[in-house]
């Protein structure tokens, strides 16, 4: 299993974080690692217009 470690996060998300994780009766690892899993387990939409002017603004920078 890998390591993830942040920086500069923010310290009220991190209380906030660790308060939902004390009342869920879980560790702050496994209410990030629910979270991540949710986010990316939910269906993506894009809009194929908006990825293209995205790309054309990273090449020209």
């Amino acid at each position: 299993m890998g390591t993830l470690s942040l920086k500069n996060f923010p310290d009220d998300l991190h209380e906030q974080a660790k308060s939902r994780a004390a009342l869920e009766g879980i560790t702050l690892e496994e209410l990030v690692e629910q979270a991540v899993s949710g986010y990316l387990a939910s269906p993506i939409t894009l809009d194929v217009e908006e990825v293209i002017v995205k790309k054309k603004d990273s090449e020209e920078e």
